[in-house]
């Protein structure tokens, strides 16, 4: 519940952008990168709104998830250490216990950035 409440500015923009142009809250990677043709075969990956990308852990009993940031820097959520390159998009396995889905926001994100400030404000990440 937290975490669902210091969500709330940006839920609250993603409900607005889906009411005035049809765009869903939750989305494929596709939407955002179409020109990455790695992207077009992610299956599981997903991004809330344009900032946060998902990597949903799916197998029973794992910890780790594998991910595809696309070409840029991108902040996991929980650690907020860096990952991805600026020249080309990458694979990367990602810790990801329960409680700590892998999220990444690209480096420049001040919707990503000030979330995780929220997060760490409410003592809500690792120490």
């Amino acid at each position: 519940a937290k975490i669902y409440a210091a969500w709330k500015p940006y839920r609250m923009e993603l409900v607005k952008e889906a009411s005035e142009t049809g765009l869903p809250v939750v989305r494929h990677p596709f939407i955002h990168y179409p020109d990455d043709p790695e992207v077009h075969g992610l299956g599981y990956q997903y991004m809330v709104g344009s900032e946060f990308m998902v990597a949903p852990v799916l197998d029973p009993g794992a910890d780790t998830v594998k991910v595809y940031l696309p070409e840029g820097e991108w902040v996991h959520l929980w650690t907020g250490r860096r990952y991805g390159s600026p020249q080309r998009g990458v694979y990367e396995t990602i810790q990801a216990p329960i409680g700590e889905p892998a999220v990444f926001y690209e480096e420049d994100s001040e919707i990503g950035t000030r979330f995780r400030e929220e997060l760490e404000r409410r003592g809500l990440l690792r120490r």
